[in-house]
C-alpha cells in the first residue's frame, strides 16, 4: 500500500512539475528548432543569392570582354543590362560594386565623365566592401578633377585611409594640386606618396620620382620667383 501511494505521489509530483515547467520546455524546443531551421534557410538563401549574383557577373564580364575595342554593340547593351540587374537585385554584393566600377572605367575611357561619376558614386554609396569603397572614392576624385571640380575632388581624398591606399591617395592629391597650379603642395604630396609606398608597391616609385622632378626643387622655384620679382622691380624703375 505504501509503495502504491509512493508511486501516486511520484506521478502527482511529475504532473505538477510538468504543469509548472512543461510550457517553457516546449517553447525552448520550438525556439531551438526554429533557430536551427532558420539558420539553415538563411544559409541556403545566401548560397542561392551568391550563386545568382556570381552568374550574372560572369555574364557581365563576358559581355564586356566581347565588347573590347568596339565603340558600341549588342554586347555593351547586354553588359549594361546585367549590371543594372546586379545593382537592383544584389546591391550590397561585391559583384554589383565591381560591375559599377567597370562601367565607370568604360565611361571614362569614352570621356563620358558624367556617367563615370554616377557609377562611382553608386559604388561608394552601396558597396559593403571597405576596400572597394576606397577604390571608388579615389577614382571619383580623379574624375571630378578631370571635370574641373578640384575642390570637391580634394575633399574626397581627406581623412585617414588604410596603408594599402595611402600612397595612391597622396599621389592623386598631388595630381590635382598640379592641376590647381600649387607646385609646392603638389611636390609635398608626391613626396608623401613616395614615402608611403608599401614594398609590394615599389614599382610606382619611378613614376613618382618623375613627377617630383618635373616640378623642380623648391629652392630653384624660389630663386626663379625672386629673379622674376627683381626683373619686375627693374622694369618699374625704368
Amino acid at each position: 500500500m505504501a509503495d502504491h501511494l509512493t508511486e501516486e505521489e511520484q506521478i502527482e509530483s511529475i504532473k505538477r512539475w510538468w504543469k509548472e515547467n512543461g510550457t517553457g520546455i516546449v517553447t525552448g524546443i520550438v525556439l531551438a528548432l526554429a533557430g536551427y531551421f532558420g539558420w539553415q534557410w538563411w544559409q541556403g538563401k545566401e548560397r542561392s543569392e551568391a550563386e545568382a549574383a556570381s552568374n550574372l557577373y560572369q555574364g557581365f564580364v563576358e559581355a564586356v570582354s566581347a565588347n573590347q575595342g568596339k565603340p558600341d554593340n549588342k554586347q555593351l547593351t547586354t553588359a549594361q543590362s546585367l549590371a543594372r540587374e546586379l545593382k537592383d537585385d544584389y546591391a550590397t554584393r561585391i559583384y554589383a560594386t565591381q560591375a559599377s566600377l567597370e562601367l565607370a572605367a568604360m565611361a571614362a575611357k569614352k570621356n563620358d565623365l558624367e556617367t563615370a561619376i554616377k557609377e562611382l558614386q553608386w559604388a561608394l554609396d552601396n558597396s559593403s566592401d571597405d576596400a572597394l569603397k576606397f577604390v571608388a572614392k579615389r577614382r571619383l576624385a580623379a574624375v571630378k578633377a578631370a571635370r574641373g571640380e578640384t575642390k570637391e575632388a580634394l575633399a574626397l581624398l581627406e581623412g585617414d585611409v588604410p596603408a594599402a591606399f595611402a600612397a595612391l591617395y597622396a599621389e592623386t592629391r598631388g595630381d590635382i594640386l598640379v592641376q590647381q597650379g600649387d607646385k609646392d603642395a603638389a611636390r609635398a604630396a608626391y613626396q608623401q606618396a613616395r614615402a608611403q609606398l608599401l614594398p609590394e608597391q615599389s614599382s610606382g616609385s619611378q613614376l613618382l620620382d618623375l613627377k617630383i622632378e618635373s616640378l623642380g626643387s623648391a629652392a630653384a622655384e624660389s630663386d626663379s620667383d625672386a629673379e622674376a620679382n627683381d626683373a619686375d622691380k627693374e622694369s618699374d624703375a625704368q
